[in-house]
């Protein structure tokens, strides 16, 4: 019981952190296009606009992660019994997986439309993977210690 709970924990904390840091991703894509239009951006509209994406995006992401995330750890879990390589390498590969696959599916599924501003930019969608990384390499991390 007790390692459900911190096997959920983990896995809850991981995709937190992917999502605290992919949300600005879309910030700074609108604030970007915002800019090449000549609006201008002060540091009181940078910071509306994080706060804004971190309450209203965040919980729409998180749950989309989630989704990706609990497949992609089970697929490495299962993997891991078969293969043995890096517990951390293996899970953050199927977290930037999963990530990729998200912003492929989000683009492919919904007639072409970019819900998710920052897959507009390569360096947004190199991001997003990057940060998809960091919440796999984060659950592995403390995998180990349960």
């Amino acid at each position: 019981m007790l390692i459900g709970v911190k096997l959920i924990s983990i896995f809850l904390f991981s995709t937190l952190v992917s999502v605290f840091f992919s949300v600005p991703i879309t910030s700074i894509s609108y604030l970007y296009w915002l800019s090449s239009i000549n609006i201008p951006i002060n540091l009181e509209v940078i910071v509306d606009s994080l706060i804004h994406d971190w309450i209203y995006f965040s919980p729409v992401l998180f749950i989309i992660y989630s989704i990706g995330f609990l497949i992609a750890f089970l697929s490495s879990k299962l993997l891991l019994l078969l293969v043995s390589w890096e517990k951390k390498i293996v899970y953050g590969v199927s977290g930037a997986c999963a990530v990729a696959a998200i912003l492929y599916f989000s683009v492919a599924l919904l007639f072409e439309t970019q819900i998710i501003a920052g897959n507009r930019y390569t360096l947004g969608w190199m991001f997003h993977i990057i940060f998809g990384f960091s919440g796999g390499y984060i659950f592995a991390s403390f995998l180990k210690k349960i």
